[in-house]
């Protein structure tokens, strides 16, 4: 047991130091406080909307449906997330070769990724759960009895849609590994099962609509359907000992059932997987020479594009943005209808008017959510020391970063454009205008994923998973342009308030928008190589 532990707290401390900044420096507000600041604002954010909740269904007794939704919620997001991980976490692992080298059982090694997998999930999960359980004691006052199983509630949780990602993951690195390109049909089939979720959730009945009204059967077919929330709401309304013990029984089984089940393939799988490319000898070598900025963006599609991880990442925004803009032209008049009735100061004609300013607000939102350089600098850990040693300047490596990330957004972008021009029939300067926008939004967005990831690198992840998902830059990017969707998005409704033209309210946007890009590169222009060479391996 003793050796055990050992095991697990090395783990924890090589791949779990989610916000390690490669620097001499030690910040204690970057690497500690910031990370706890995000972390409450996300939590106050589930905390208001808990207790808006609350507020509709509190006067029909029907406080735990709050916890029921907030469960199946957090359940769904873990799920989708931890599909993102499975593939890093649990296969090609940097330090499988030292722990398979210990006389340990094998059935340790993969108890100690799926622990670390699940340590990872169970902070995730708090941040959105923990405010709705404790909006939910604020209105009901409950005995001492709510708070044990809620903690007991926040251990288990994870344990369903972790086992769940393990096994998707499993299955998309077994049938991936069967193939020469096997990160690409990693990607494809991880993105398609993605979609597949938005698919089915984009047709499944509202679980928010009526939701006073409707709060019991929606409850009753959650609690019914999936069993660690149903449990847990028939605890905390009506503690029972037995049913505890049962709760907890059942879910510890499931967790060791499915590690067994794993352990008979994944080390078969994790094998397979690792396969070495080999040269072709009977065909001739031919070297090509290029521009140094034309070889470095090259160096970055072929980095991104043998990343599952960073393509499904950084990736899935435009897939969002495809799917929206197709889904705008194929249902517009419902989706028109909907909007409509959601929203008593909106009418039919006012929304036609604005549909460019309002298509304009979707480019804002998909540029801004979307950030590749966040993470281009981290990725290249160790190899780093090769990058500043090329005969080029820095400034050059992190112009060919940004670039890079505008080839992999803009042809999605466009595309997307051109779909809606076809059916919706803008006019001839809206289309200008928004075009312009098409580019400068990711230009904006990617300039300041390359600044903040110069700012806080982290050059000794262990996998691609740590520096795309858990690294500080990119949670940074991430906060950041949020912040910037929120502040767009409100000024552009104020600006129709106002009355003004498409026109007037686009090219305001955009040539403030120019002024902040011009401002931002200045700054990268300043600082960029001096960041840059002071970032060490």
């Amino acid at each position: 047991m003793k050796k055990l532990f050992s095991l697990i707290k090395a783990s924890m401390s090589e791949g779990m130091n989610l916000f390690r900044i490669s620097t001499k420096k030690k910040n204690i507000f970057t690497t500690i406080g910031l990370p706890i600041f995000l972390s409450l604002v996300l939590m106050g954010l589930m905390g208001s909307y808990s207790y808006t909740l609350m507020e509709q269904l509190a006067p029909v007794n029907m406080h735990f449906v709050v916890l029921t939704l907030f469960i199946i919620l957090t359940t769904v997001m873990t799920l989708i997330e931890g599909i993102y991980k499975s593939g890093n976490l649990l296969f090609n692992c940097k330090d499988d070769n030292l722990l398979l080298s210990f006389p340990i059982k094998r059935s340790t090694v993969l108890f100690i990724r799926v622990f670390k997998f699940y340590v990872f999930e169970l902070m995730y999960n708090s941040v959105f759960l923990l405010p709705a359980m404790v909006v939910y004691a604020i209105f009901v006052h409950p005995g001492i009895t709510y708070y044990i199983i809620s903690f007991i509630g926040l251990l288990v949780f994870p344990i369903v849609p972790i086992l769940l990602s393990c096994i998707i993951g499993t299955f998309i690195t077994f049938f991936a590994s069967k193939f020469k390109g096997k990160n690409y049909v990693q990607t494809i089939l991880t993105v398609v099962f993605l979609i597949g979720i938005m698919f089915f959730s984009y047709n499944s009945d509202s679980l928010l609509a009526n939701l006073a009204k409707n709060a019991s059967s929606i409850n009753d077919f959650i609690t019914k359907l999936y069993y660690p929330a149903g449990a847990y709401i028939e605890l905390i309304t009506k503690f029972n000992a037995v049913k505890l013990a049962e709760f907890i029984g059942i879910n510890l089984v499931l967790f060791i059932a499915t590690i067994l089940i794993i352990g008979r393939v994944y080390f078969n799988i994790n094998s397979s997987s690792k396969s070495i490319k080999r040269n072709k000898s009977n065909k001739e070598c031919k070297i090509k020479s290029s521009t140094p900025m034309r070889a470095l963006i090259k160096k970055e599609f072929n980095r991104f594009i043998n990343s599952p991880v960073f393509i499904t990442n950084a990736g899935f925004g435009l897939v969002i943005f495809l799917l929206g803009s197709i889904l705008l032209i194929a249902k517009y008049d419902s989706l028109m209808e909907s909007i409509v009735n959601s929203n008593p100061t909106m009418n039919l004609d006012l929304l036609n008017k604005y549909m460019p300013v309002v298509f304009f607000g979707f480019i804002c939102f998909t540029s801004f959510m979307t950030s590749i350089t966040s993470s281009m600098i981290s990725l290249e850990g160790k190899s780093f020391s090769i990058l500043k040693s090329l005969p080029v300047k820095s400034y050059t490596v992190i112009k060919s970063k940004v670039l890079t990330a505008l080839i992999i957004m803009l042809p999605c972008m466009l595309i997307g454009d051109i779909i809606v021009f076809i059916r919706l029939k803008f006019d001839i300067l809206s289309i200008i205008l928004i075009l312009i926008a098409t580019v400068l939004f990711p230009l904006i967005s990617e300039t300041i994923g390359i600044i903040v990831n110069l700012k806080f690198p982290r050059m000794d992840a262990q996998n691609d998973t740590e520096v795309v998902k858990q690294s500080m830059s990119s949670t940074i990017s991430v906060f950041t342009g949020m912040v910037m969707i929120g502040i767009t998005l409100f000024l552009l409704f104020k600006a129709v308030q106002a009355g003004l033209s498409n026109i007037v309210i686009m090219l305001i946007f955009i040539v403030a928008y120019a002024i902040v890009y011009a401002a931002l590169e200045m700054f990268l222009h300043k600082t960029g190589d001096k960041s840059f060479e002071n970032i060490e391996v």
